[in-house]
């Protein structure tokens, strides 16, 4: 588990709000209702949900095993199933070769065709092994600040609207100005931070005239 191997690179976010104070005992069904499910093909090609951050095979989750001290610790697994592009295209052309032959025609419609193609897609897409990813996510109970182990911004989206539909908040962002506008309040300073300007970083240039 990365997050406990050392640095990693995160987004931080906050809750929305705080949330009730019983909440915790109602993490255990919440993350059971969304947790990881293999992927149907018939579906979708891919699958998400939560995982035990130690486990990735692990989507059984209780309380015990995703609370450490003052955090909640789980994964979000992602799985991915594709085919070969040229692989698809072989496989689809002897199947519409060989339906051709049974049906003693010379052609099939666009519609047939692309029946056929579907439905190779699929058989090939039942046939091969995912492609797992799993990332970190670290919930403090103490801030309510949460950190999730990816950057991209799709997949920050999704995990967003998974913590959402999850736990019922919603969760904002932390940027640095964020943090410290949050920092500020709690200090009494937000007037001097909100009048602070710029600050130039880097070296001044100026033109060399030519010679």
């Amino acid at each position: 588990m990365s997050l406990t191997a050392g640095s990693i690179t995160c987004r931080c976010y906050c809750l929305d709000g705080p949330p009730p104070k019983t909440f915790l005992t109602n993490v255990e069904r919440d993350l059971k209702r969304h947790a990881f499910r293999p992927v149907q093909v018939e579906r979708s090609p891919r699958s998400l949900g939560w995982v035990n951050a130690q486990n990735v095979l692990d989507a059984d989750l209780t309380l015990e095993k995703v609370r450490f001290d003052d955090f909640l610790v789980f994964g979000l697994r992602v799985d991915r199933v594709r085919v070969n592009g040229r692989l698809l295209k072989a496989h689809a052309a002897a199947a519409i070769e060989k339906a051709l032959r049974q049906r003693e025609r010379r052609t099939l419609s666009r519609d047939e065709r692309m029946a056929f193609v579907e439905k190779v897609r699929l058989d090939l897409l039942a046939k091969q092994t995912p492609l797992t990813s799993l990332y970190d996510v670290a919930w403090s109970l103490e801030t309510h600040h949460v950190y999730f182990s990816a950057t991209g911004d799709s997949l920050n989206q999704e995990f967003c609207d998974l913590f959402g539909e999850t736990f019922h908040t919603a969760l904002t962002p932390l940027f640095p100005f964020l943090r410290a506008e949050r920092k500020a309040k709690q200090e009494g300073l937000i007037d001097e931070l909100l009048a602070t300007m710029p600050a130039q970083l880097s070296p001044q240039y100026t033109d060399v005239p030519s010679r």
